[in-house]
């Protein structure tokens, strides 16, 4: 209105002008008109194109398709489940405590890049009609591996031959590895609505005939296989008319995978969906069903189906941690887009995927699971055996029994098999044949069915929950997924990550129900110290307390009775006290009884034997009587010595097993007991052949480092230097054992260490240890660390060098003649190496110097000096002389007479660990005991010039010596420090270092305050 008031308010200039004036107005009117009408278009292009969205779900708040109502979800939703195992209740737990909540920022979007679906015109299906000429058979040969494998690939070559319309003959289990139990009569199986379902020969496969009349031609190379169902009709025509009779579509060199993506089926959405629906028909019988922990009365209404766990072990048992990180990434990765990948697949969510009982409330990924407290979980747990979940979860899971249907069967067998007719009324595979020819019970088979069932009923305890928290990279959590089928993806921390038959990449869950989803494309979430390991390690405590055990092992031994013949004996290393008899015969020899057996599985009560650490004293006196004045059952100063190996000689591990049972030391009174469920420690190692010239040819000896126990460092520059150092000095491999939590930058400065493959780290924390290292009770966690990584060394390395982190090993001035620089360890190897060949002595000690000026404040004039260097070669003078008492001990003549062995000169040593004839014992500091006379006739004394010590620890000295480490050194580790593996900013040691170095306010070890040095 007030714009037409100020229209009617000009004046016609003359009337003339009338006709533009009016044709002016009309203009506007009909501008604005025009812009109205864009406007309501626009915006109703914008509201159909909402609805649009919304009605076929393509988009989600995650920037993915919407998984909610799509056809082949609404065909099987709650359908194919309820027929397996029962309805699967609804309800779900709402969970609070401290968790990750999603911001409400949008993430990244992505577009979801569609596999052909049957809908987009005539399916495969449809258009291939192959001539009905040959017998069109497909089979495939068993590569091996165990069950999940061998359902995994049962499966995908039957998919295979539906898709491509011939008889899918299945062929025999010959092998224990390759046996399913799904020919025999076990009654293990229910595969009725299989056998209706698809055209299966279970008879021609059996015949060893069948697979030798296979033409050559018609067995499927690898790549060819992958290829097979990706290419279409054309293909298969083409397929059919060189292969009529039988296609073998191999098998021999691994799982049926097709792309990169790991885990994925072959062929489009319409062969993927088939594969899908083989699982949906194979079930388990309905004696075996009534045997899942979800159907057995005494776990019902308790709360227990809620969740299941996959749990996998890393870091132990010889298998490497970056084997599980590794395998997690790889799928993780290939099934997510790439603006993705850094949500689902961070490092805390990769890494914690191999050990979920140290980050369990992390890696559950929906809201609704999780619990305010860890105590309030209640799980089933399908476990490969070699983690103690106990130890932190006791009470609070179950776990599926296999026994008693073992029992069950045989029972039946008794009651209703004629035991001369066993073979044939029971055995139909050759693998089962094999086992019962000329048997008359189970017991031949019975390892068999005790492995198969055990990891049957842990299959199923995982389809049968409500929520699945599985492995990323396995075939058993794999299986579980496919068996829950397409309606249950997103009850999962990963199914839904591996089963998107109609997208390139997986459908992301839905935003409002996910937590713990990393937001930082450029950083992880911080990982938890437990995860900042390699190796994690039972400490176990006996029920008094006492005790505790570190891990249990298996110990290479070569004895006399043995010399051709490598043997690995059962044993623990653990620290306290167990219930031994301390014996003297009439000459006064000690000797030790164990008053406790050893049981492992069905070999009970078996015999153990007690190695005690020797010294200069009595075992009574070492074992009971010294250090009364620490409130420890533990090893302490004082020389009380109760670290200890104990070996159990006459048990046998059983490599049939897929889970070990526990191995239980027991009194015979039941005062003393222990049982230990975690994997067994086995030596590992990675070598490298490689001297300091670069000459791989020549072979030198290999050296593990044991670094004793350290605690929670600052300063990243001096571990990086450290390991450089000894890197450059001939040392192949170090076990680092961290007591407790260092810095981030320390953290990192490890991490870049091992992704070289140069350490192995210890998580040997209070927490980790329950108690038992201390900053009190160091030397104990040291002895029990020595041990611990002497016996991981035996047989793999040559030498273990054992020392501290205030230490580095220096050897002394090279020949001329030698292709190795000044201070390399390799002279003092090689002297070491023919005093055991010519005087038998199986280790070398040698000094330790004192590194002088070690608490020297620099003026602002000296630290500008020592700005370009490092810290190696700030301490560049040793003491000229030793020091009594810190470093000798004087016998006489005002220390003119003097020794330094071994704790008099605060030795250090190596040992022979190649050597598998050499008993195990445990490790002193000084020595590999306390007993001198016994070292004086073992160990091999290397004088300085050859070999020492250079301790930082001390005082001033005014009888020091310039001493400076070898420059030749000094610029190796220059150069080790600029290298790293890695790439990113995170784990390069250049990049660590110069922070640290910038931010640093003085050029020195840490551990020391510095203070102004007295000029007098």
């Amino acid at each position: 209105m007030n714009s037409n008031r100020r229209f009617q308010k000009k004046k016609n200039p003359s009337n003339k002008n009338g006709f533009f004036f009016f044709f002016r107005r009309c203009k506007v009117l009909l501008l604005i008109l025009i812009s109205a009408a864009v406007l309501i278009l626009s915006i109703s292009t914008l509201m159909l194109s909402w609805v649009a969205v919304q009605k076929d779900h393509t988009t989600t708040q995650w920037g993915g398709v919407n998984h909610g109502d799509m056809p082949h979800l609404q065909a099987r939703r709650h359908t194919q489940q309820e027929s397996r195992l029962g309805k699967v209740a609804e309800t779900k737990n709402q969970g609070g405590g401290p968790i990750r909540k999603l911001n409400s920022e949008p993430l990244i979007k992505h577009n979801v890049i569609p596999i052909a679906k049957s809908n987009s015109g005539p399916s495969n299906s449809e258009i291939y009609q192959p001539p009905q000429k040959g017998r069109r058979l497909l089979t495939y040969r068993r590569f091996g591996g165990r069950l999940n494998n061998q359902l995994f690939q049962f499966i995908t070559s039957l998919q295979h031959a539906k898709v491509l319309k011939r008889t899918f003959v299945v062929p025999d289990e010959v092998e224990d590895v390759t046996w399913t139990g799904m020919f025999d009569k076990f009654g293990i199986w229910n595969l009725t609505s299989l056998n209706s379902a698809y055209d299966i020969d279970w008879t021609s496969g059996l015949s060893a005939e069948f697979t030798t009349t296979v033409p050559r031609e018609c067995r499927l190379s690898p790549t060819e296989a992958k290829l097979l169902l990706n290419g279409g009709p054309t293909l298969w025509e083409q397929w059919d008319a060189k292969c009529p009779d039988v296609i073998d579509i191999d098998g021999t060199k691994g799982l049926l995978f097709c792309g990169k993506q790991q885990h994925q089926f072959c062929g489009n959405y319409e062969a993927q969906m088939e594969a899908y629906t083989i699982y949906d028909h194979i079930q388990l019988s309905s004696e075996l069903l009534q045997y899942l922990p979800s159907k057995r009365a005494e776990f019902k209404d308790m709360g227990y189906n809620k969740l299941a766990i996959h749990s996998r072990r890393a870091g132990g048992a010889g298998y490497d941690w970056e084997i599980c990180v590794r395998g997690n990434s790889k799928t993780c990765n290939g099934h997510l887009d790439r603006n993705d990948q850094y949500k689902f697949c961070d490092s805390r969510t990769m890494k914690g995927n191999c050990a979920l009982w140290s980050d369990l409330a992390y890696q559950i990924k929906n809201i609704s699971v999780l619990k305010s407290k860890q105590k309030d979980y209640r799980f089933v747990l399908a476990s490969d055996g070699t983690h103690d979940w106990n130890i932190d979860y006791e009470g609070q899971f179950i776990v599926a029994n296999n026994t008693d249907w073992l029992l069950a069967l045989e029972r039946r067998v008794d009651e209703d098999v004629d035991p001369t007719a066993l073979l044939d009324t029971m055995a139909v595979s050759a693998a089962a044949r094999n086992k019962l020819n000329g048997q008359k019970d189970l017991t031949s088979i019975r390892g068999r069915l005790d492995s198969v069932i055990a990891t049957i009923l842990d299959l199923f305890s995982l389809v049968d929950s409500e929520y699945l928290l599985g492995a990323y990279y396995s075939t058993l959590s794999l299986n579980a997924c496919l068996f829950r089928g397409m309606d249950r993806i997103y009850d999962s921390n990963m199914c839904w990550m591996l089963m998107h038959p109609d997208s390139k990449y997986a459908i992301l869950p839905p935003f409002q129900e996910s937590v713990h989803v990393n937001q930082n494309p450029k950083q992880d979430d911080p990982l938890p110290p437990a995860l900042m390991s390699d190796v994690e390690h039972a400490f176990i405590r006996s029920n008094d307390g006492n005790f505790i055990a570190i891990d249990r092992y298996l110990i290479r031994f070569k004895g006399n009775e043995m010399a051709a013949k490598k043997k690995e004996i059962i044993g623990v290393v653990g620290d306290g006290l167990v219930p031994i008899t301390i014996l003297k015969n009439d000459n006064g020899e000690e000797s030790v009884r164990a008053d406790f057996t050893c049981s492992y599985g069905n070999q009970l009560n078996s015999p153990a034997t007690v190695i005690l650490m020797k010294g200069h004293q009595s075992y009574n006196d070492h074992y009971y009587s010294n250090g009364e004045k620490y409130n420890t059952p533990f090893s302490t100063n004082g020389d009380r010595f109760r670290t200890l190996i104990i070996l159990c000689e006459k048990l046998v591990k059983d490599p049939s097993l897929s889970k070990h049972p526990p191995l239980i030391l027991k009194s015979q009174n039941g005062i003393f007991l222990l049982s230990i469920g975690s994997a067994f420690q086995t030596p590992v190692g990675r070598v490298t052949y490689v001297n300091s010239s670069g000459d791989q040819n020549k072979k030198m000896k290999d050296v593990v480092h044991c670094l004793s126990p350290m605690y929670g460092l600052k300063d990243p520059r001096w571990i990086i230097e450290y390991l450089e150092y000894h890197r450059a000095i001939g040392v192949s491999h170090v076990h680092v054992y961290n007591v407790n939590m260092h810095s981030p930058e320390v953290q990192a400065s490890l991490q870049a260490f091992r992704d070289e493959e140069f350490i192995t780290r210890h998580d040997w924390s209070d927490k980790a240890s329950r108690g038992y290292t201390t900053r009190v009770t160091y030397e104990h966690a040291k002895w029990a660390a020595q041990t611990d990584c002497a016996l991981r060394s035996r047989g793999i390395y040559d030498y273990a060098l054992f020392s501290d982190i205030d230490e580095i090993a220096a050897g002394g001035k090279s020949d001329s003649n030698t292709e190795y620089p000044d201070g390399h360890l390799a002279p003092a190897l090689d002297m070491c190496e023919e005093a055991k060949q010519k005087r038998g002595k199986i280790a070398c000690s040698f000094n330790s110097n004192t590194v002088s000026s070690i608490y020297t404040k620099l003026n602002e004039e000296e630290e500008l000096a020592m700005q370009d260097k490092l810290i190696l070669e700030r301490y560049d003078g040793i003491e000229a002389k030793p020091h009594c008492p810190a470093n000798c001990k004087c016998l006489g003549n005002n220390c003119t007479v003097m020794t330094r062995k071994f704790h008099s000169g605060r030795q250090k040593y190596m040992m022979n660990v190649r050597d598998l004839t050499i008993y195990p014992r445990p490790m002193w500091t000084h020595a590999i005991s306390r007993d001198y006379d016994e070292m004086d006739e073992i160990m091999e004394v290397l004088p300085d010039e050859v070999m020492h010590i250079r301790h930082y620890q001390g005082h001033w000295y005014k009888n020091s010596k310039e001493a400076p480490l070898p420059e030749s050194l000094m610029r190796t580790v220059r150069s080790g420090i600029s290298s790293s593996r890695f790439s990113t900013d995170q784990f390069s040691k250049r990049l660590i270092y110069s922070k640290a170095k910038d931010t640093a306010k003085s050029n020195r070890v840490e551990w020391i305050e510095i203070v102004e040095m007295i000029a007098q």
